[in-house]
């Protein structure tokens, strides 16, 4: 009897434990359930958050202007698309700002993807005290608030005669995004391998071959990343337009929309209609290389 009694006890106690496991596993079970759950939650009330001012804006532009003050954040009744046709029909400066905004974004953009990609690898490729001096020079910009170089940004173009000129505007925009643009194409650079450089040198290329075969292609995320970055800012940006722009045939989008903000303030159906057109071709651009820019950002972080 004393031989056999062991038994029972040690089962009833592998019962416990496993009761006790299964009791453990579970409640992390319902930890990690919850857990998800309110992290889901966070981002879905973020995401309600950012769709807001898109909503608002969205549904007062197809609504007629007495209807705003009726229903205000209320779906209308009845969805127009009659202030698109006005802004584009009516509003001349919607017309001016677009042309503008094309002519000074687009060569605003290449000159910076060129200028920088080949400043950042000759940077990044030559690591002495002189090169070393001159990437922290160069990116030192992004220190400086615009509104400490605002007077004298306008002096200089106004006795250079760049006011109120598309060229102007391009030359003061580029020269601002130069830092940050370096900045970030720098430390990706410094991830590219060394040798396939070495290997283009052996077959015989030059600097420039070497480059634009070689380097250039595998910068493609980067890129892109800056592509759509500087596209925003140089689109969007009214700082630098409401000082050099002065005339009404030289505003961009952002000044454009100053009409809605006098006498038209009542038109906010059209302003809104103005504000959505003025904001799709950003985001149909950020959509199309959206994997670019998640590329190119972690990328670039990796080594800096």
């Amino acid at each position: 009897m004393t031989e056999t009694t062991p038994a029972p006890m040690a089962e009833s106690q592998q019962l416990a434990a496993r009761y006790t496991a299964a009791q453990v596993l579970a409640r992390q079970r319902r930890r990690e359930l919850v857990r998800g759950l309110c992290k889901k939650a966070v981002c879905i009330a973020m995401v309600c958050v950012t769709l807001i001012p898109f909503y608002i804006s969205f549904i007062y532009s197809i609504k007629y202007k007495n209807e705003i003050t009726v229903s205000h954040l209320a779906w209308p009744q009845h969805p127009t698309l009659s202030n698109y046709v006005r802004v584009i029909t009516e509003n001349e400066q919607f017309l001016v700002g677009i042309k503008n905004s094309v002519l000074t974004t687009i060569p605003t953009i290449l000159l910076l993807m060129v200028i920088c990609s080949m400043a950042s690898w000759v940077l990044a490729r030559n690591e002495t005290p002189f090169y070393n001096f001159l990437y922290t020079l160069l990116t030192m910009g992004t220190l400086i608030p615009f509104q400490c170089i605002m007077l004298p940004l306008y002096l200089n173009m106004f006795n250079a005669g760049l006011v109120s000129t598309n060229i102007g505007f391009v030359i003061a925009r580029s020269g601002l995004q130069v830092s940050i643009s370096i900045l970030v194409i720098t430390s990706f650079v410094k991830t590219v391998p060394r040798e396939m450089e070495e290997a283009a040198v052996i077959d015989g290329c030059g600097k420039l071959q070497t480059f634009w075969r070689i380097v250039f292609p595998l910068l493609k995320p980067i890129n892109a990343t800056q592509l759509v970055l500087n596209t925003v800012y140089v689109w969007n940006d009214y700082n630098t337009a409401v000082v050099l722009l002065r005339d009404k045939a030289s505003r961009t989008l952002p000044l454009a929309q100053i009409v809605y903000f006098n006498e038209n303030t009542s038109e906010l159906n059209l302003a809104f209609a103005f504000f959505i057109m003025a904001m799709l071709p950003i985001l149909i651009l950020y959509f199309c290389l959206q994997k670019y820019v998640v590329s190119g950002v972690m990328s670039g972080a990796v080594k800096g």
